[in-house]
């Protein structure tokens, strides 16, 4: 289930950030890392998952950043952001982060939701525990791939170019124009309603068309993709 997101490491500050987090580590075989000083506390659990870490835990998430894929957090938000903060360097590397509420009711995907795939390990960690999934990507609230991830399932590689300025013109429902010559054409068919996309193949006929069409007939494309082998 979790496969692609290893190596994972989960991290609980708390007795009940630890519960909240225990069925994850239990089946799917992620270190679940806790302070020492909580030790005495979990010793019941009797798990081959639990480590104990003696720094702060500053440090010891400054240690898991490099080696991890994702980092999955039962902690305040707020507490988190400060944590990770002097680590971020860039989305394409940087590890997914996720955070789950002490009350385990939400799963946040905090940083990395498109390349790192957190909004995905969210979605699975949510489905995991029962809890809702918080997705706060401006492609998620339309219901539109994160386009600078598009086609990975496929094998495709993102090129050079502008992709902030894609990304932008995408979130804000601009028109978007994609030339396609080569590659699946299955993303096309879960577009939603209105979406902001005209799909034309490589001699430049038209292939998708949004029920937005007539918007983008009276406006210029102020983004292009070209999906090419």
């Amino acid at each position: 289930m979790f496969q692609d997101f290893q190596p994972i490491a989960a991290i609980a500050t708390t007795p009940t950030g630890v519960h909240q987090l225990w069925s994850l580590t239990q089946t799917q075989s992620t270190p679940l890392w806790v302070p020492q000083s909580l030790q005495d506390a979990v010793e019941p659990l009797q798990a081959t998952s639990l480590q104990f870490y003696d720094k702060s835990l500053k440090e010891h998430v400054a240690d898991l950043w490099a080696s991890h894929r994702s980092l999955v957090f039962c902690l305040a938000t707020g507490a988190v952001v400060r944590l990770i903060a002097p680590l971020l360097h860039q989305k394409s590397s940087d590890p997914a982060v996720v955070v789950v509420d002490e009350a385990g009711k939400f799963v946040i995907s905090l940083c990395g939701g498109h390349q790192s795939r957190a909004d995905q390990l969210a979605r699975l960690i949510a489905l995991q525990i029962g809890a809702t999934p918080v997705l706060t990507g401006a492609a998620n609230r339309a219901g539109l791939p994160g386009i600078d991830v598009l086609g990975v399932p496929f094998g495709w590689v993102k090129g050079e170019g502008d992709w902030t300025a894609v990304s932008a013109a995408i979130a804000r429902q601009e028109p978007a124009q994609v030339i396609q010559e080569a590659g699946s054409t299955l993303w096309q068919a879960h577009l939603p309603e209105g979406h902001p996309f005209e799909v034309r193949s490589a001699k430049c006929e038209v292939r998708s068309r949004s029920v937005s069409e007539r918007v983008s007939e009276r406006q210029e494309p102020t983004a292009q993709i070209w999906i090419t082998a």
